[in-house]
């Protein structure tokens, strides 16, 4: 009978042993560092009221990060989804801006707007590239920041996800975005 406690203690120890508690690696998510998949457009410190502001994203399928990744290939994603916040100062406090859907002007991709905008980077097979070019539009004047990092803790980067089959990667890209401070913000002016 002890002998049998043992035989049964040691397949317990063996089946946790085995159990992987990674869960990047249960739902197959890969991490790479590309720089410069995502742009402010122009970047002045100033716009007028009325005007808009756009968000760039024209990326090829073909990428590297130390080794050639087709990025297509490897994942079956025909998008890519980031997403970002803008505030105004409002006293001393932050203030999410939040605009109608509709009032985004969306050239390429897609985008919702809620607490912060859900941005789609769509696959165009013509010129084998990601695509996302909307406009945030500045209805009032006043000091405002933009932010990639409401869903992570990143201040320099976008996270782009691939939205992927259920069969497939998911890659997640990290992306360093030009004209942001050390906190992570790109600060504007908006004026009447």
């Amino acid at each position: 009978m002890k002998k049998l406690h043992y035989i049964l203690l040691m397949a317990v120890a063996l089946l946790v042993s085995n159990c992987d508690t990674n869960d990047d690696g249960f739902y197959n998510n890969v991490f790479v560092d590309i720089p410069n998949l995502v742009a402010i457009d122009a970047h002045p410190s100033t716009y007028n009221v009325g005007e808009n502001l756009y968000i760039n994203a024209d990326f090829s399928r073909y990428q590297s990060d130390g080794a050639l990744l087709d990025i297509y290939l490897s994942t079956g994603a025909t998008q890519f989804a980031f997403s970002y916040v803008i505030e105004k100062q409002v006293g001393t406090e932050w203030k999410v801006v939040s605009v109608s859907d509709s009032q985004l002007d969306i050239e390429k991709g897609s985008a919702q707007n809620g607490s912060y905008v859900y941005g789609i980077c769509e696959y165009n097979p013509e010129d084998a590239t990601y695509e996302y070019r909307v406009g945030f539009p500045l209805l009032a004047a006043g000091t405002y920041r933009l932010s990639f990092g409401y869903n992570s803790g990143s201040l320099d980067k976008v996270e782009l996800r691939s939205i992927s089959p259920a069969t497939r990667i998911i890659l997640n890209i990290n992306s360093v975005v030009a004209g942001l401070d050390g906190n992570g913000y790109y600060n504007f002016t908006v004026t009447p």
